[in-house]
């Protein structure tokens, strides 16, 4: 139970600030979601701090005896739990140990309100579609990966309904995917090591694998859906345009950020919310890869004799299908973009130069500010090394360190004006570097992968780098040192004594900064 007597709001100086948290910001389910939230609690005079991967690996997500907690910087945490697969028990370890309000999006948590869409309903209303208005018999169903709350959810729901219809169960015909479109491909090579015959219909656990498993079909000499017919789960974007457009389960994704942003701010009122899921529909979405509206001929000569209301329909899909070519244009140019600018950050030889390609990555993403953190104190703090100002990011050679808890320097928060922080952790391997922080409305979660990619590098080869130069000057020193005593006490003769032991290798935030090194201009 989420429950009004939980600690109240800690009085922060900047104001309360409400945590999401996903650990797989760049698919298409996780940015609807977190922007809906935050988008909600902004309006209403809260501060969101988006985490958008790293757990519960990075340092923000332990406290100082090392143990798994809720980052004490929020006071609230929507939690993508969809995304989080893999990490039951950390899960567990921070709710058990979490007095704040907790919701849960995607799976149902013990100590956590939770907010699912109805997925029972919806493969069900598929399966029986299939059945009823298609005569399909053998129904081949794709799962999700192991370990996923929605997909073992969907993948019953599958198994209740072939019962309800009285259809066989058939293992071979149930095969696992992993939410990518290359894993439909594979499922459909897979279900057809029975025979290209043996199944009439695939219903697939997200939109991804079925448009996979349409590629995959048509690949093998197969026709959707005049041969197979080929159902989806989510409604995505492109489901509307694929070849043939893809009926499907619509699942209401951002509202589900705007209903778990709603329980949050009942809660901080003071209101009890009771344990008990709360469940968005998920009706069924009928194109023309199940069969309907699709019948050859008749609907070439029905294309010369559109009626009024049915060129207009047609219009606006024409319409809407522009608008995603805009969007995808617009998204490809600032990825090529992001990508030379890559380059720069990648040569970046010390700080002073990163700025100058954090600069444009500002201005190119269009976010209000930027941080680039890196951890100190054995990561229970850090620095800030860049920040904007304006609309340039500048190297901060002296900032003070802070509490990782903090997340970001006093005074970074202003009450009255509500920011929507998205913090991306900044590892190599299982070395963590540290983190930068966007402050913006609408942020493209493919970008802020690519550039989590090259800050995470270029602050390795930096650490590197700067660690080498203060070895090579300390040996040089020993040398020089060395040289001068021998010269002068040469026939003075000196018991050894033990070499002093090494000091461990500092942290980036440790290693003084190197000079600026002038490069040529980029051609």
């Amino acid at each position: 139970m989420t429950r009004a007597d939980d600690p109240p709001v800690r009085k922060r100086p900047g104001g309360p600030a409400i945590g999401i948290l996903s650990n797989a910001f760049g698919d298409p389910y996780s940015i609807p979601i977190a922007q809906g939230a935050a988008h909600k609690l902004a309006q209403n005079g809260y501060h969101t701090i988006s985490f958008t991967g790293g757990f519960p690996s990075a340092p923000f997500y332990r406290n100082n005896d090392g143990h798994i907690c809720l980052p004490p910087a929020v006071d609230a945490m929507i939690l993508l739990s969809a995304t989080l697969r893999g990490h039951d028990e950390e899960l567990k370890a921070m709710l058990d140990a979490c007095s704040a309000p907790v919701i849960s999006i995607g799976a149902n948590l013990a100590h956590a309100s939770s907010v699912t869409a109805d997925d029972e309903t919806g493969v069900f209303q598929a399966i029986a579609h299939l059945v009823k208005r298609h005569d399909c018999k053998r129904i081949a169903f794709i799962a999700g990966p192991e370990g996923s709350f929605d997909g073992a959810r969907r993948l019953a729901a599958y198994r209740i309904a072939l019962e309800s219809f009285k259809l066989p169960w058939d293992p071979t015909l149930a095969v696992r995917g992993d939410y990518e479109a290359r894993s439909g491909r594979e499922a459909v090579l897979e279900l057809r090591r029975n025979g290209s015959r043996s199944f009439d219909a695939i219903v697939a656990a997200n939109d991804l694998m079925a448009i996979g498993a349409i590629e995959g079909l048509r690949a093998g000499g197969l026709r959707v859906p005049d041969d197979i017919k080929v159902v989806g789960f989510d409604d995505m974007e492109e489901a509307s345009f694929t070849s043939p457009p893809l009926t499907t389960v619509r699942q209401p994704i951002a509202e589900q950020g705007l209903c778990a942003a709603d329980l949050v701010l009942r809660v901080l009122a003071g209101e009890t919310i009771e344990d008990v899921p709360t469940h968005i529909s998920t009706p069924l979405v009928i194109r023309q890869s199940c069969g309907c509206g699709h019948s050859g001929g008749e609907n070439t000569r029905r294309n010369a004799q559109l009626t009024g209301g049915e060129a207009e329909d047609r219009e606006l899909v024409g319409d809407a299908l522009r608008g995603v070519v805009r969007r995808h244009l617009g998204l490809q140019r600032v990825h090529r973009e992001l990508s030379r600018i890559g380059d720069d950050i990648l040569a970046a030889p010390g700080f002073p130069e990163l700025a100058l390609g954090a600069t444009k990555v500002l201005r190119l993403l269009n976010a209000q500010r930027f941080l680039l953190c890196v951890y100190a104190g054995n990561q229970r703090q850090a620095r800030v090394v860049l920040e904007s100002s304006g609309r340039d990011v500048v190297f901060r050679n002296e900032s003070q360190a802070f509490a990782v808890s903090q997340l970001v320097p006093m005074g970074f928060l202003k009450a009255g004006r509500p920011s929507q922080l998205w913090v991306e952790p900044l590892r190599v391997g299982d070395e963590q570097l540290g983190y930068f922080v966007i402050d913006a409305d609408a942020p493209d979660g493919h970008s802020h992968l690519e550039l989590r990619h090259h800050l995470s590098s270029a602050l390795h080869r930096i650490g590197l780098t700067r660690e080498l130069r203060r070895v090579y000057a300390a040996e040089r020193a020993g040398r020089l040192s060395s040289s001068g005593s021998s010269s002068k006490n040469a026939a003075v003769s000196h018991p050894s004594s033990p070499p002093p032991a090494p000091s461990p290798p500092p942290t980036i935030a440790q290693v003084p900064a190197s000079p600026p090194v002038r490069r040529p201009p980029r051609p």
